[in-house]
């Protein structure tokens, strides 16, 4: 008897140890497991993914149970002790990544829509100038009142479908959030541009599933930040410029080319941040936040949203590029590979495809004006804010580590470095 008791005992501390995907006490003591669950099956897209999260229960969608550490609460001392930095430090260095400071950007970017009551496609052009932003704006205690200058310009352009073709947007944003932004509209029917009402951070963008706040308003001060673990996530895609082009004119902004972005997708360490949202900021439509955030490059994987309750609202993935940029610099960013938004509340879903996009790109300062927003669009192509190529490729061995290199020599055992007609719209004939 006492020998089967001590051989029982010796395979659960063997479990214990060696226990990789997904066991709950690995997830619990060594923070190792990811949470993937509902993003990116590898056999399933839209509809599918939400009927396979939600069959799975009510406790998939607490946040608890999602994220045995969520309520984890160290002090900035015992943060780092435990973990080498703290929240703030990581949300201090992702923001500048995610909102590509200092760095001017083209895209050209298809957005799927889908809601019970119908899909809605859209084709853009979007353009933006980024200038840097100071560090210490990124300090919580600083005073809003004391920020000055613009936080970012964006003019964007939609082409498609044609009820909506010429109708554009236009965004001044100011580094004091108490400053509100200057958001114009223009209706190419009624001959008319009309100056919007400052936007909440929970108001849908064009009626997509992302809000003002996710891809515009949301700054460090509007949250609280507390590291909750460490987790491998995979979406990292491994493909440069070129590559992105041929891919989208291969396989069109659609299920078959999310389906190999899926399948050549690479793990990277990251890390897990609560955040709690602070009464007043962009973010106060929700009351905490899950951030999977890349170790090395703090590129940010996505999120999930929470409501008081501690239930899941909706969630927000990508699969995310390291690019070489316009310069030849490595450039990480989400916008040219894929997002996945799911709405648990409303129940859709929104899809964005940004392979033709570049940045460090000469943008023009004359296109963020009035005169430039009433321009009408006749047809898809813009070629003056055509999306333009790098002058020069980063070297692979710059762009990704050893491990990823080998795995990316199964798919591409030569580096694309040109395409015919780089600056045409790819995949527009192909777009589902």
């Amino acid at each position: 008897m006492k020998r089967i008791l001590g051989s029982f005992v010796l395979f659960f501390l063997c479990v214990l140890v060696f226990a990789e995907d997904c066991f709950c006490l690995e997830d619990c003591f060594n923070y190792r497991c990811t949470r993937q669950d509902q993003h990116f099956f590898k056999e399933v897209y839209g509809w599918d993914v939400i009927k396979a999260f939600e069959e799975k229960g009510k406790d998939n969608f607490n946040i608890e149970k999602r994220w045995p550490t969520a309520n984890l609460i160290y002090t900035p001392e015992e943060e780092r002790a435990r973990f080498g930095t703290t929240g703030l430090e990581l949300a201090q260095r992702y923001n500048p990544v995610w909102y590509h400071d200092g760095k001017n950007m083209r895209m050209f970017c298809y957005w799927r829509i889908v809601h019970r009551g119908g899909e809605r496609k859209l084709i853009a052009w979007r353009a933006e100038i980024n200038p840097p932003m100071p560090k210490e704006y990124l300090d919580p205690s600083y005073p809003e009142e004391k920020k000055t200058g613009l936080d970012r310009q964006m003019i964007l352009h939609w082409v498609h479908p044609s009820d909506i073709r010429g109708t554009s947007i236009l965004i001044n944003s100011y580094n004091n959030k108490k400053k509100d932004n200057d958001t114009w509209l223009w209706f190419p029917s009624l001959r008319k541009v009309r100056r919007l009402t400052p936007a909440n951070g929970g108001d849908a963008l064009a009626g997509s599933d992302f809000t003002f706040a996710e891809v515009l308003l949301l700054r460090v001060p509007d949250e609280t930040y507390q590291v909750i673990g460490e987790t491998r996530y995979t979406g990292l895609v491994p493909v440069d410029f070129y590559e992105g082009l041929y891919l989208i004119e291969k396989h069109g902004p659609g299920r078959e080319r999310v389906a190999f972005y899926k399948k050549i997708s690479q793990p990277r360490d990251c890390w897990v941040i609560r955040t709690k949202s602070v009464s007043g900021g962009y973010g106060d439509w929700y009351s905490s936040r899950i951030l999977v955030l890349d170790k090395e490059w703090y590129s940010l994987y996505g999120w999930e949203i929470y409501d008081a309750e501690g239930t899941m609202m909706k969630s927000d993935w990508s699969m995310t590029k390291r690019v070489s940029d316009y310069n030849g610099n490595p450039m990480n960013s989400y916008v040219n590979a894929t997002s996945e938004v799911l709405n648990f509340m409303d129940r859709g879903f929104t899809y964005t495809f940004g392979d033709q996009t570049n940045f460090g790109v000469p943008v023009d300062q004359s296109w963020f004006t009035l005169r430039e927003l009433k321009k009408s669009i006749p047809t898809v192509l813009i070629p003056y804010m055509a999306v333009l190529p790098p002058k020069r490729l980063a070297p692979l061995d710059e762009l990704y580590p050893p491990e990823i290199l080998k795995a990316r020599k199964a798919y591409f055992p030569e580096r694309i470095t040109s395409i015919p007609n780089p600056t045409s719209c790819k995949g527009v004939d192909k777009f589902e």
